[in-house]
């Protein structure tokens, strides 16, 4: 046939160039666009006439496209090879394609044929794309796909399922064949699963046997037809799930171990959303567990992440920290107030989704045993340092009491003048009061340490007591004056009196230390649900830097001053433990004035019957002065010599070395007093002081000298049958009070 010559008759070049179905961009060698001729739609880049004339495409194409663009057009201009390829050309909104011819028009232009392939790119890419995930998916969910006939009762198939066939292979089997593999308890139900096969829209979990081993598969039919033979034939898979099962089974223990932790497991995704929390979290923030977790923001929820902007803190620090970021979290939850050792970490999910695991353990009593074991240690630290203390300043207070009684005691017996033996006399006895005094505050330490200090309550009239220790110590307050300050009215309380004298006469003795001359008050008043008692002078005061230590052990204003540096903190701790509170305020070179305060507790008992009672119940009448007879059991010679001394001139002494010996001369003499050393042997004073009530329950009065002075032996003692108690050592005029009062 002989062409008609349309197609090469320049006449009819504008007519079928515009009818041409192709862009027509017209370039200059550098990329430049002169002329072109737009035939593309709903293209973002080329979509008229005027969009790349007078630009360079190099600038106006994405980077991508123009990376392999570029050199194409170049390799054009320099040899005029004409390239005909396909290029991506990605937009925000999509991917497109197309098809560029490159000519060499001139020495210095281009002619380039642009061609919008997208939707045919788009479609082959995605059938393509179909075709591959089709068959990853099958060998990644490890599924065979088959064809039953049900008139040969055989099975074609193809896949991936890999327990009795290799993968991808091709095979067919007879129904038969393959139930000989099948478990044999799912067998009759997997045939009658195929002969029921117009019900059989759901898939059935079967069992495999191969080796020994168990496998689990899932079968379904997808579709049911008919030959042209009339043969039924099922179309449908077969998944390996074996793994589903194996990891269905972990994730089952692991979400009940996780579940029934103690330890707070949450995931969030990066925005703070929720996405898993187990029950122990889900109980400490309060959310249902029947509500989708999804649904909450971990800034909203968890205690740690107050709001938003601490959470984009958080997760900046968790970036910062290659992603994994360890922390404490000491923020309450609604219904505990616990500490958490945290850490947070971030895994990327299946699908590239950054997922953050957040572990919480409660560490409150982890805490709390280190800062016990801490204080356990500055406690063991603190002994240690205190034990040092203790012994060196106890060495310095016992010898320096110990060198004036040594001392002046060895040239007492060589002194003829009586003034000068009486003062060497006074030294020694006031030596003996301090050595007795640190004794006392050893013992009561020791009775602090071990937990052992001892109270007593009975009914105490204030008045009375403070008037018993103002006379006290009126005669030992050197040059300063002793003022009383107590309201006209008595109040009777219920306290220790024997504590609260120890305290008031410890706080009395160092104001009287310390203040030279000037005044000093004691002194009480009332205050609500409080009794405050004070001792205030005007002596040296504390200096600034020790006011808020003085109640700390071995602390001393002076350091060169008598004195352990115990009283105050015995005196605290006393206090204390009646409830109560102890304070100062000084002023260097002013004074001091200590107060404390107890809870009243008022005693109803009548006034006028309480009184200085004597320890005693009864108060017999006994033979008084010379005509007494006073049995001493005591088995120390010494001792007997020094009581001996104070009362041999006005009383008849009997001495009995044993407790089964004062016994027998009780029995001989019946005397009218006993003086009972508890220590001694035989029958210890104790003992012999029940033998003797058991026979005369009432009388002779029994007065116990002991060294055993807490107040514990006291009660013991007088609950056995004693009168009333004397302390070792003797004091000479308190022995002979006493004696006054039951003779």
């Amino acid at each position: 046939m002989e062409t008609k010559g349309i197609l090469h008759d320049d006449s009819q070049a504008a007519r079928i160039l515009k009818m041409t179905c192709d862009t027509l961009l017209l370039l200059k060698n550098d990329g430049t666009c002169i002329d072109m001729i737009v035939k593309t739609e709903n293209n973002p880049y080329i979509n008229n006439q005027y969009t790349l004339l007078g630009k360079n495409i190099f600038d106006h194409f994405p980077e991508e496209t123009v990376r392999d663009l570029k050199p194409a057009i170049e390799h054009v201009a320099r040899t005029g090879e004409v390239s005909n390829a396909n290029y991506d050309l990605p937009a925000p909104d999509q991917l497109y394609f197309f098809k560029c011819i490159i000519q060499k028009y001139n020495d210095e232009l281009l002619l380039c044929q642009y061609r919008d392939i997208t939707k045919r790119s788009q479609m082959k890419r995605n059938l393509q794309m179909a075709n591959e995930r089709l068959t990853e998916t099958g060998r990644a969910a490890k599924i065979g796909y088959w064809t039953y006939n049900t008139a040969t009762r055989t099975f074609d198939y193809r896949g991936y399922t890999g327990i009795l066939m290799k993968e991808n292979e091709r095979v067919t089997f007879t129904m038969d064949g393959y139930l000989k593999n099948v478990y044999p308890k799912d067998r009759e139900r997997l045939e009658h699963f195929f002969g029921n096969s117009a019900s059989s829209q759901m898939p059935i979990e079967y069992r495999i046997m191969k080796d020994d081993k168990l496998y689990y598969l899932k079968l379904k039919i997808v579709n049911i037809y008919r030959t042209d033979d009339d043969i039924v034939m099922f179309d449908g898979y077969t998944q390996n799930i074996n793994d589903i099962v194996s990891k269905l089974d972990e994730l089952k223990m692991v979400t009940q171990a996780v579940n029934n932790s103690n330890d707070s497991f949450f995931a969030t995704k990066i925005d703070g959303t929720l996405v898993f929390a187990n029950q122990f979290c889900r109980r400490q923030n309060e959310i249902p567990d029947d509500v989708d977790i999804t649904k909450y923001k971990a800034y909203g929820e968890m205690g740690n992440f107050k709001d938003k902007e601490m959470w984009d803190n958080f997760i900046g620090a968790l970036r910062a920290n290659d992603g994994t970021l360890k922390y404490i979290c000491n923020y309450p939850s609604p219904k505990t107030n616990m500490v958490s050792s945290c850490i947070s970490y971030i895994i990327r999910n299946e699908y590239g989704e950054e997922i953050i695991w957040h572990i919480r353990r409660d560490i409150s009593e982890q805490l709390r045993y280190e800062d016990q074991l801490k204080k356990a240690k500055e406690k063991a630290e603190e002994s240690d340092r205190l034990k040092s203390a203790f012994l060196s300043n106890m060495s310095h207070e016992i010898r320096t009491p110990l060198n004036a009684i040594v001392g002046f005691s060895g040239i007492m017996a060589d002194i003829d003048n009586a003034e000068e033996r009486k003062k060497y006399f006074n030294i020694i006895e006031s030596s003996n009061k301090r050595l007795l005094l640190l004794i006392n505050e050893v013992l009561d330490l020791s009775k602090i340490e071990s937990g052992t200090l001892a109270f007593d309550y009975t009914p105490v009239r204030m008045n009375d007591l403070f008037h018993e220790i103002f006379m006290t110590h009126q005669l030992y307050a050197n040059q300063a004056s002793l003022v009383l300050e107590i309201p006209e009215e008595e109040t009777c309380i219920k306290t220790d009196k024997n504590r609260l004298t120890q305290v008031i006469s410890n706080l009395l003795n160092n104001a009287v230390k310390f203040t030279p001359k000037g005044t000093i008050t004691i002194g009480y008043r009332l205050i609500p649900d409080f009794v405050e008692l004070y001792v205030r002078d005007t002596g040296i005061g504390i200096p600034k830097d020790k006011v808020d230590k003085i109640f700390n052990r071995f602390m001393k204003v002076d350091d060169f001053a008598p004195g352990t540096g115990l009283g105050l903190s015995i005196c605290k701790t006393i206090v204390e433990r009646l409830g109560g509170d102890i304070s100062v305020v000084s002023e260097e070179g002013v004074g001091s004035l200590f107060s404390f305060r107890i809870p009243i507790e008022i005693d109803q008992t009548d006034s006028e019957e309480v009184q200085q009672q004597p320890l005693s119940n009864s108060r017999p009448q006994y033979i008084s002065g010379e005509n007494a007879t006073i049995l001493v059991a005591e088995d120390i010679d010494d001792n007997f010599e020094l009581i001996r001394a104070i009362i041999g001139s006005q009383y008849r002494l009997l001495h009995a070395k044993s407790g089964k010996e004062a016994i027998e001369l009780f029995d001989k003499y019946l005397p009218d007093l006993i003086l009972m050393d508890i220590k001694i042997p035989e029958v210890n004073g104790l003992e012999a002081i029940k033998a003797i009530r058991r026979k005369s329950p009432s009388s002779p009065p029994i007065i116990a000298v002991s060294a055993y002075a807490f107040e514990e032996d006291k009660r013991e003692l007088l609950d056995a049958g004693c009168n009333d108690f004397v302390a070792k050592p003797l004091d000479k005029e308190i022995l002979l009070a006493i004696l006054h009062r039951y003779l």
